[in-house]
């Protein structure tokens, strides 16, 4: 007697099935990329509050070494008068100027590069302000000087040297020189905002932040000036970071204001 040997049916998979099973794999990719690309920003984020806490240390060694704060020389914006080179006869000492033409003396560079974009002389889609070449060469400025005070210049090497970059002199293609910018984990410059002077009676209540400084033009003037509509606290020099979206400045209207998603050394 000849037996027929079982055969065992498998049923395939129905359409329906197959695209539950898609939409789970789908929906666990969308997840883990969602999660991923958090985990990046949070990284970026530490990154760039480590580096404005170490520039932020930094300065503050800067200034023991000084047994004083960084001065910082304001210039003429709407309402508010350039401070001044000489007051009751006494020439007054300004570590940053108003708008520097050149690189600091002893630094070995005899011109500033023409900076591209994003540092254009007009608002750009960036939302950098105009003249921002401004902010950005008073930081350079201020950086350094700082790497010439041994102590400070010790705290500024605990960042790798990617977040450095070196200043080339107009139409010069090789050697970058000594005066360098700070860059975020975006790839923008850091910019500092420095407080203004410290405020005299003569000066009017309206001027004068409750730090006891004049409102500087790097603090208060127009965005076109250069200026960032935020004030410094306890006469501290400021450290801003564009975030993410690499905007310093947002457009509300016809003004602007420092973009939501700046990261800054201290909340100002």
């Amino acid at each position: 007697m000849q037996h027929t040997p079982n055969i065992v049916r498998r049923r395939a998979f129905t359409l329906l099935e197959l695209l539950v099973v898609i939409g789970i794999v789908v929906l666990l990719a969308g997840l883990v990329l969602a999660v991923s690309s958090s985990v990046v920003r949070a990284s970026e984020e530490r990154a760039t509050r480590n580096t404005l806490t170490v520039l932020d240390t930094a300065l503050e060694e800067y200034e023991r070494t000084l047994d004083r704060r960084v001065t910082y020389r304001s210039g003429a914006y709407t309402g508010y008068t350039a401070d001044a080179l000489t007051v009751a006869g006494v020439l007054q000492r300004y570590d940053i100027d108003t708008a520097p033409s050149a690189p600091p003396a002893g630094s070995g560079v005899t011109a500033w590069t023409g900076l591209a974009q994003p540092y254009a002389s007009a608002i750009t889609p960036a939302g950098l302000p105009a003249y921002s070449n401004l902010p950005f060469r008073r930081t350079a400025h201020l950086i350094w000087a700082m790497s010439q005070a041994p102590s400070s210049a010790a705290i500024m090497a605990q960042l790798p040297d990617a977040v450095f970059r070196g200043i080339r002199p107009p139409g010069t293609s090789a050697g970058y020189t000594g005066v360098r910018h700070c860059i975020d984990s975006w790839e923008t410059p850091i910019i500092a905002i420095f407080p203004g002077r410290e405020a005299t009676p003569a000066d009017a209540a309206a001027i004068v932040d409750k730090d006891g400084t004049v409102k500087s033009d790097s603090e208060w003037a127009t965005v076109q000036q250069g200026g960032f509509r935020l004030s410094c606290k306890d006469r501290r020099v400021l450290w801003v970071s564009a975030g993410n979206d690499a905007r310093l400045t947002d457009q509300v209207g016809a003004n602007y204001q420092p973009s939501a998603d700046n990261l800054n050394s201290y909340e100002p």
